[in-house]
């Protein structure tokens, strides 16, 4: 298929619909779909459709089974991946640019929910069961962000016991800026309207919302704050 619509689009003269028919039919990756594992896909017309062929911007790898991957259109995905193992749930709302690469360990759930920008993030929860990701409505996240739900590798002391904390998830509350290089470690909850400024380590839950949270390892540097996108006037 892929290969006629190449053929096709060098007679199409006008530019965007060759563009279109290439993202659609010969960039995008086929899902394959095995062991109960589930794409669902909800429109904005109200239709439902049940595993796609492929979604643009978005290349899923199923490598378990039973996980559900559910998303509630408009999204604008870019350069995009999600690999996940068994028994997953994800879920993504409405969002005008997602561009993330996510490795989900069994029994793992992420929930992004309306109106969120991402613009390039690494989200790890890999080696341990059942952690999980919140990101609340109108969040946004620069580049080069990571996030970690787990320590991803045994720590043991020199008897060769586990000493790992035990589990925990992240939490990215409503309105809230991520700044460009941070780091988000397994435990953190991020509240209301915070800004958390560029290559911070953030390794603990903070509650006091409208608050600039900066440094290695973050700490509230700045009370009273809220913030607005666009441009400085």
């Amino acid at each position: 298929m892929k290969y006629l619509i190449t053929i096709v689009c060098w007679f199409i003269p006008i530019k965007n619909v060759r563009i279109y028919l290439k993202n659609k039919y010969v960039k995008s990756k086929r899902i394959k779909y095995t062991n109960g594992n589930k794409v669902i896909v909800h429109g904005e017309n109200g239709e439902i459709i049940v595993n796609p062929y492929s979604i643009l911007g978005l290349k899923i790898s199923f490598n378990g089974h039973n996980s559900i991957i559910e998303l509630y259109k408009p999204i604008k995905f870019y350069k995009s991946e999600i690999k996940v193992d068994s028994n997953c749930k994800i879920t993504i709302h409405k969002s005008y640019q997602i561009n993330m690469l996510v490795y989900a360990y069994d029994d793992s759930s992420i929930f992004i929910d309306d109106n969120v920008g991402i613009g390039g993030a690494r989200i790890h929860m890999m080696n341990e069961k059942g952690t999980s990701l919140y990101i609340g409505p109108d969040a946004v996240l620069s580049y080069d962000i990571e996030i970690y739900t787990t320590d991803t590798h045994p720590i043991l002391d020199l008897h060769g016991n586990i000493i790992n904390n035990t589990k925990s998830s992240v939490i990215i509350g409503a309105h809230t800026w991520v700044g460009a290089s941070s780091v988000l470690l397994k435990g953190c909850q991020l509240p209301e309207n915070c800004i958390i400024g560029h290559s911070s380590v953030v390794t603990k839950k903070f509650q006091e919302p409208n608050t600039i949270i900066a440094g290695n390892p973050a700490r509230v540097v700045k009370s009273n704050i809220n913030w607005r996108g666009g441009t400085i006037d």
